[in-house]
């Protein structure tokens, strides 16, 4: 592949924003209510590597969507890789960080709709997210530990389509791999002061390896109300049904090459596979306060799980809750303290995998809680254009496992996360910039699975493992200008950040386990460009295209150690390209095109430095007649050609995999086709 290249050359005259008249036609980050943070942030006096993408119509209704990859496209040091095993879920990374998940995510806190998807311990599930009714897309790119403790070192933050009230969308879509899809969204209108939005979606698809079909169901609903005098109450929920989502597992790159669609003998003997149930709901209470706001929230979730995986079978039952509140103050000097706690509770059972069924040998039975507190606070002060910002958190983490039959076991954990930046406001040509920069700590503590799988087979925790920290910092600009009757965005850093004592994933005899071991350095310069609703060959233009360069490096471990200096941190490609667009015609014939894709090199795959995948770059195509008239809705028909060079790679990675398969093979050309419509 091509070695990527970033180039950005800035030659513009800076005056300072105190002399400049308010841009509100400007459609940069001022004006967005971030959501990525538990305080209302200004965007653009904020000293943050902050992102926002509201995916444009056109797009939502013609990209498939069937997994979370696509909402991650044109956004700069962000990566979302589709490993195409629909029971691990995506990875889902910010700057390389948190690349030793062997599932779900880890090291970036998650939100959709605002309700929190991190547990206390850190963990994070994505199954009740449909990635198709994502209209907004908040990335905060560095350590946000500040805002919301263990497993931050970034923040993704995700909202369903609002609209107008009175309105929704329903598709149906189906495709290669037997893929049907449906999914809707509605907006009743309601009297003044009020809002309800309610979502759904059903998918069934056999998947392009054996042992990768799925069935899902997810659905969800959010709703607010002013209750007069300053005061307003919220409620979300979220939940999801997945009666069967299979595991391929990785295959060695032998194995890929002479059959993608191939997996172990063991994943089909052993009937690797999860079904689950899991729900989440959030009541929030906002109150004025003078000058002042509170903010208090309540959440609440549960989660059952049936995981046969070589060689166990898992049982889980979770139940997991919190509050948070805020006070917060906005006048000349901004101002916000808060505090939280949470707590989760698992109870798990597992057992040898006797044929897909629960075997008769008990191999684990505990219940694991982690409780966990927090008070955080953060003062902006402005300066003319400058404004400078501070702010720290306290988090203390408490563990306990209670082995059927054994003395409970505990362990305590904590830390204080600061940060401080400063950021300044300057006039661009006809556009508006904020220049930043910043420092900051995260926390990443283990989460009660990382805990539990012992080196030895032990019930209870490992009672060595410990908290991996890591430290760092940041410039950079955001800028917006005027053009074309939209607007055009660029978004650019640089940044630096050091982990120690790390959480090294290892698979031994099929089962994952951890150990802190060495340090690593994560460096590099990230770039995005957006445009939004810009006039382009007689139509609309929405597009984003970023890039990142992002190397990290292991700084040395123990004698011994499978991080010797030098060594490339595994997991995520040094030279990434994502990016999607979608040009709407204006004329009589309401023609879409939408191309999307990514390329990305050569990227280890374990942390010795033996395995290593290759560089790639596939494209999607996308055809539509967006909102065709039809009585009084309005019809898109669309069909999308995916890979459209059917290139063989691997979508994602298995990292330090035991006997070299780590290859997660992704399909190769195939097609996709549906209708959707829109009403009023």
């Amino acid at each position: 592949m091509p070695r990527l290249a970033l180039v950005a050359l800035v030659a513009l005259a800076v005056t300072p924003a105190a002399a400049q008249p308010d841009t509100t036609a400007v459609r940069d980050l001022g004006g967005v209510e971030v959501t990525a943070a538990p305080f209302a942030l200004v965007p653009t006096r904020a000293p943050l590597a902050l992102a926002v993408r509201d995916r444009s119509e056109a797009e939502r209704a013609t990209d498939p969507a069937t997994a979370l990859d696509a909402i991650g496209r044109g956004l700069p040091g962000l990566w979302i890789s589709d490993r195409g095993n629909p029971s691990t879920g995506e990875r889902v990374l910010v700057r390389g960080l948190g690349w030793r998940a062997a599932f779900g995510v880890r090291g970036t806190h998650v939100l959709l709709d605002g309700v929190p998807l991190t547990l206390a311990d850190g963990q994070t599930q994505l199954n009740v997210i449909e990635a198709g009714l994502v209209e907004r897309v908040e990335v905060l790119r560095g350590p946000a530990s500040t805002f919301w403790g263990s497993g931050s070192a970034g923040v993704l933050s995700l909202s369903t389509e609002a609209g107008e009230a009175g309105g929704g969308r329903v598709r149906a879509l189906g495709g290669a791999y037997g893929l049907a899809k449906a999914e809707g969204v509605a907006r009743p209108a309601l009297s003044a002061g009020r809002r309800l939005t309610v979502w759904g979606s059903a998918l069934r698809q056999d998947g392009f390896r054996q042992q990768s079909a799925v069935e899902a169901y997810r659905g969800g609903f959010s709703g607010s109300a002013e209750l007069g005098g300053g005061r307003s109450v919220g409620l979300v929920g979220l939940g999801a049904f997945v009666p069967r989502a299979e595991s391929p597992g990785g295959i060695t790159p032998e194995m890929a090459a002479e059959d993608p669609r191939q997996v172990r003998d063991l994943s089909l003997s052993q009937d690797a596979r999860k079904r689950l149930a899991q729900g989440h709901a959030a009541l929030s209470y906002t109150q004025g306060l003078g000058d002042a706001r509170l903010r208090v929230t309540a959440t609440g979730g549960a989660r059952t799980l049936d995981n046969p995986i070589i060689p166990r079978y898992i049982t889980l039952d979770r139940l997991s809750g919190g509050v948070r509140a805020v006070v917060e103050g906005g006048g000349r000097v901004a101002w916000g303290v808060g505090v939280e706690a949470e707590a989760q509770r698992d109870d798990r059972l597992e057992r040898d995998n006797d044929g897909g069924q629960p075997g008769p040998e008990v191999l684990t039975d505990q219940t694991e809680t982690v409780r966990s507190g927090a008070v955080f606070a953060r003062l902006g002060v402005p300066v003319g254009a400058l404004t400078l910002s501070a702010a720290a958190r306290a988090d203390l983490l408490a563990y306990e496992a209670e082995p059927a039959g054994a003395a409970a076991q505990a362990r305590t954990l904590g830390a204080i996360s600061p940060s401080v930046g400063l950021a300044y406001q300057a006039r661009v040509g006809t556009g508006a910039a904020t220049l930043y920069a910043n420092a900051a700590g995260a926390l990443d503590a283990p989460t009660t699975t990382e805990l539990g799988n012992r080196p030895d087979g032990a019930p209870g925790f490992n009672p060595d493992l410990a908290p991996e920290r890591t430290w760092g910092g940041e410039a950079g600009v955001r800028a917006a200008w005027p053009v074309a009757g939209g607007a055009l965005s660029l978004d650019a850093a640089a940044f630096v950040a050091w982990a120690r004592d790390l959480l090294l994933p290892t698979e031994v005899d099929d089962v994952t386990i951890y150990r802190n071991e060495g340090e690593a350095r994560h460096a590099g310069v990230e770039a995005g460009l957006r445009a939004d609703g810009v006039g382009f060959g007689g139509g609309r233009l929405d597009a984003a295209v970023a890039v990142t360069l992002a190397r990290g490096t292991f700084l040395g471990g123990p004698a011994g150690s499978e991080t010797p200096e030098g060594n490339r941190v595994p997991g995520f490609p040094p030279q990434l390209a994502t990016w999607t667009a979608t040009w709407t015609a204006a004329g009589p014939l309401p023609l879409a095109i939408g191309v999307d894709g990514e390329a990305a090199a050569a990227y280890a795959a374990d942390s010795a430095g033996e395995l290593r995948t290759d560089a790639y770059a596939v494209v999607h195509l996308r055809a539509a007649l967006a909102g065709v008239p039809v009585g009084g809705t309005r019809a898109t028909p669309f069909v999308a050609l995916r890979n459209v060079g059917d290139a063989a790679y691997a979508g994602s990675v298995v990292v330090n995999a035991f006997g070299g398969r780590f290859v997660e093979p992704a399909p190769g050309r195939h097609l996709a086709a549906g209708l959707s419509v829109a009403f009023e």
